[in-house]
């Protein structure tokens, strides 16, 4: 499927290019990436189309600012369309490629900025947040959007005031990041029989614990379920491997008990008697529902993903 993408984004990036004259008054298409033909690997393409996307676009030089829907010369629609292109290259490629990119993007911005014309920077900020860090976006990704977040931060253009919102935003995407053990949290689970055991979150024993955040009331949540139930994750579930706790985070257990049939039964439903997590920010919850895939440490593994991120992890062992 990474392949069909991969084909999608180097078609867009090949006929991206201007179809206008390159006159001043008139915007013109984003700039295209020539991706070397000495290139057949795919994650070579990937990482290159990463580092040089914008290349093209900086050194269109002072006369491409003009015009008054223009982002720095560049029609604002086939900008926005690019940028969706350049979100998927980023997703598909090394984290620490992916970093790079973004930083030096940033960068880059800050000096055109700095040099007066700043709808760009305001413009790729406003897209970054709407693709990295939107939970309902397709390709969320806090790590991606981490190192927008430390490009915004840095920026010598941007006021302090105006720095704040992205000081919050810094601190929820520091929290239970991948590669660093979960916070520990407690919860009652609601057994067979109908009584409670309340227990800590890594009192639970398996190769991996998927976390689900969840409502009674939530259409996503009960989507997300069904999913889930019809995906390779059940023979997992099944011999042991994977552990799911469906972890309700409000009050209203009336509900919530209602529900449980819904669920299977190798599932621990939980709940939070404290409402740690919806309070306190534990875990940074910004939607219901949300994913977190934990490995047998209980380091994280995938966070705040969409199912079918989790899917594709245990299909690509």
């Amino acid at each position: 499927m990474k392949s069909g993408i991969l084909l999608s984004v180097i078609a867009f990036c090949s006929i991206v290019i201007s179809c206008n004259s390159p006159k001043e008054t008139v915007p013109v298409d984003f700039p295209q990436v020539n991706l070397p033909v000495y290139i057949n690997d795919q994650m070579q393409a990937v990482n290159f189309m990463a580092k040089n996307y914008w290349n093209n676009f900086f050194a269109m030089g002072e006369s491409a600012a003009a015009g008054r829907t223009a982002i720095h010369g560049v029609d604002s629609v086939s900008f926005e369309s690019a940028f969706g292109a350049y979100a998927q290259i980023l997703s598909m490629c090394g984290s620490s490629v992916a970093d790079k990119s973004v930083t030096t993007l940033f960068k880059n911005l800050d000096s055109l900025a700095l040099g007066g014309e700043k709808k760009p920077l305001l413009k790729v900020m406003q897209l970054m947040e709407h693709y990295f860090y939107n939970p309902v976006s397709p390709v969320l990704d806090e790590e991606i959007y981490l190192s927008a977040l430390n490009g915004i931060l840095a920026l010598r253009s941007l006021s302090e005031l105006d720095k704040m919102q992205y000081e919050w935003q810094h601190k929820i995407c520091a929290m239970n990041r991948v590669g660093t053990p979960a916070a520990d949290f407690r919860f009652r689970e609601l057994l067979g029989n109908g009584n409670f055991r309340e227990r800590d979150m890594y009192s639970i024993r398996g190769e991996y614990t998927l976390l689900f955040f969840n409502n009674p009331d939530c259409p996503s949540c009960a989507q997300i379920l069904e999913v889930i139930k019809d995906s390779p994750l059940v023979g997992l579930v099944s011999k042991g491997e994977l552990k799911v706790l469906a972890m309700y985070i409000d009050e209203d257990l009336t509900a919530w008990k209602k529900n449980r049939e819904k669920y299977p039964a190798g599932w621990i439903y939980a709940y939070d008697p404290d409402f740690v997590l919806r309070d306190n920010g534990l875990y940074g919850l910004r939607a219901i529902p949300s994913l977190y895939l934990l490995d047998k440490e209980k380091r994280v593994i995938l966070k705040d993903a969409p199912v079918e991120k989790v899917i594709s992890y245990f299909m690509q062992r």
